[in-house]
């Protein structure tokens, strides 16, 4: 939250309440899915949601009071000197931000050192060549899945054939985009994790219209992340095996629930 905190212009004292929220925001934030075990039910989903949006209406007040150099300032400016965010848009372009921002890329943090440190060779690799990291970062956002199931559907806009199915235009369509980037037609050896790979066009953060707006923020987050690791702590390892990690059960996103490591 620290990261994105900052961008948002937010005390450390309130870091703690709005991880929890965003847990519970994304945790069901698509009830419709019904997926089990969700440790958030929809009405916990609502609530979070609804104080999330109270926080933020309150930071609103006080950056149209008290400007600063922060996101939701320009967010603020951005609707008081007449552009097209309305108050309802500002709201709903912050919570997303916020649950979205921060707890897709928490995930994703616990999911990548699952995989480096279980295999001390892709840890090494990455201390004694920094370099790697940026090819390091693409390469388990193909390979590392973030969602536990698919997520939005897609309304298709005409009638078409994909894979042999006939879709109707408004059939919805819900796409794996986790399975896309382990396509052998597109990746050579797609199931390995291979950071000298030269070309990785993976879809992780969607594609076209769909393509997540925080993607140069996770990216950059993740990098900082690996490269601070590897360079204070080259003799990280795992403190448990693998096996034994405990990984959340239902809810939207695929993440530990604690990683206790050694150095």
């Amino acid at each position: 939250m620290s990261p994105l905190g900052g961008v948002f212009g937010l005390s450390t004292t309130v870091h703690g309440p709005f991880v929890r929220a965003t847990f519970a925001c994304v945790s069901r934030l698509f009830s419709a899915l019904r997926v089990p075990r969700s440790p958030a039910t929809p009405a916990d989903a609502t609530e979070a949601r609804g104080k999330l949006a109270g926080a933020l209406s309150t930071l609103i007040a006080q950056r149209r009071a008290e400007p600063t150099d922060d996101l939701l300032t320009a967010l603020v400016a951005a609707r008081d000197e007449g552009d097209r965010l309305t108050d309802h848009e500002l709201l709903m372009l912050g919570v997303p931000l916020l649950a979205g921002g921060h707890e897709t890329t928490a995930n994703l943090t616990g999911s990548f050192l699952v995989e480096l440190l279980s295999d001390r060779a892709r840890w090494t690799a990455l201390v004694a060549r920094p370099e790697l990291i940026p090819s390091a970062v693409e390469e388990l956002l193909r390979f590392v899945p973030l969602a536990t199931v698919a997520d939005l559907a897609r309304i298709a806009k005409e009638d078409l054939e994909l894979g042999g199915q006939a879709i109707r235009a408004g059939d919805a369509v819900l796409v794996q985009l986790d399975s896309a980037n382990r396509d052998d037609s597109v990746f050579a050896s797609a199931d390995d994790l291979d950071f000298g790979r030269k070309v990785n066009h993976h879809v992780a953060f969607g594609f076209g219209a769909h393509h997540c707006v925080g993607a140069p923020l996770a990216r950059l987050e993740l990098r900082v992340l690996l490269s601070t690791l590897v360079r204070r702590l080259p003799d990280l390892r795992l403190a448990i095996s693998a096996e034994d990690i405990e990984w959340r059960r239902g809810g939207l996103l695929r993440g530990v629930t604690s990683l206790p490591v050694t150095w």
